[in-house]
C-alpha cells in the first residue's frame, strides 16, 4: 500500500511446523503505526496474546493525544496489562505473553521515527544497502553476543536463543525501549519476528532488502524463512520511505 511519502507491506504464514499461527500483525497506515506480536504459551494461548495485545496498542495509539515516546509507553503498559489480566480470568492461559516490536512514523512524509520494542522480535532499518538491527533482543543469548562472547551467527543458532527475559504479560509492569531514530527518503524500515531472524542471517536479510517492491520483499523473506525450514510463525512489515 502507497502513502503519499512511503510504502508498506505486511506477510505472515504459520510455516511448516507449528499448527497455529501465534503471531499477529499491526498495520495502521491512518496512524502511520505498524507493528509485530509473537505469542508465547502454546494451547492457543500464545494467539490470544498476541491478539489482546496488538488490540489494546492499537486503541491507545488511535488516540492520539500523547506525545510519540509517552503514547507508546502507555500503549505498551495497556498492552502488558491486558494480556496479564486475561491469565487471571483464565487460569488455563497462566504463562503466556508475547512479544511487541512496533514502528511510530512522525507522518505522512516522515522525518522521524520511533521505536518501542519488547522481546525477541527485531526493527531492522536497511539504509544505502546496509542492514542494521535497531532494537535489542531482550534475552540471555543476546546478552552474550553484546558482550562479545559469542557471534551473531553463533546466537542465531544457540540452543537456548528462544529464551526471553522480556514479554508482555508475564509480570507487570515490563520496561519497553522506546527511542527515536532519523528517518531519510530511500530508508527501508523492516519489522519481524524471530521465525524470520532465526532462520535467515543479517546478511541473507540483507540481499534481499537491496531491491524489489516492498510487497516483493516481503514475499521472498516469507518464502526464505519457509525453505530454510519454516520451523516457527513468521512475520514481516516492511516500511519503505520515499
Amino acid at each position: 500500500m502507497k502513502t503519499p511519502g512511503y510504502r508498506h507491506h505486511c506477510a505472515t504464514h504459520v510455516g511448516w511446523v507449528r499448527p497455529v499461527n501465534e503471531d499477529t500483525l499491526i498495520e495502521c497506515p491512518e496512524n502511520h503505526l505498524f507493528g509485530v506480536c509473537d505469542g508465547m504459551g502454546g494451547h492457543a494461548a500464545g494467539e490470544v496474546a498476541s491478539d489482546l495485545a496488538a488490540t489494546a496498542f492499537r486503541r491507545v495509539m488511535a488516540g492520539g493525544v500523547l506525545p510519540p515516546a509517552s503514547a507508546l509507553r502507555e500503549a505498551i503498559r495497556q498492552a502488558d496489562e491486558a494480556v496479564y489480566r486475561d491469565q487471571v480470568a483464565h487460569p488455563a492461559r497462566k504463562g503466556m505473553g508475547t512479544t511487541l516490536s512496533a514502528l511510530l512514523l512522525s507522518g505522512p512524509a516522515p522525518e522521524e521515527a520511533w521505536i518501542g520494542h519488547v522481546g525477541d522480535s527485531r526493527v531492522y532499518r536497511c539504509r544505502n544497502q546496509k542492514l542494521d538491527q535497531l532494537t535489542t533482543d531482550h534475552s540471555p543469548v543476546f546478552r552474550l553476543y553484546r558482550k562479545g562472547l559469542l557471534s551473531k551467527e553463533q546466537a542465531r543458532r544457540h540452543p537456548h536463543k528462544h529464551l526471553v527475559e522480556q514479554a508482555l504479560g508475564l509480570s507487570p509492569p515490563v520496561e519497553a525501549d522506546v527511542f527515536a531514530v532519523d528517518v531519510r527518503a530511500g530508508d527501508l524500515f523492516l519489522l519481524c519476528t524471530d521465525g524470520l531472524s532465526d532462520q535467515l542471517g543479517d546478511g541473507e536479510i540483507e540481499d534481499v532488502c537491496r531491491s524489489g517492491s516492498v510487497r516483493a520483499m516481503a514475499r521472498h523473506l516469507v518464502q526464505a524463512a519457509n525453505f530454510k525450514g519454516g520451523l516457527d510463525n513468521v512475520s514481516v512489515v516492511l516500511v519503505q520511505i520515499g
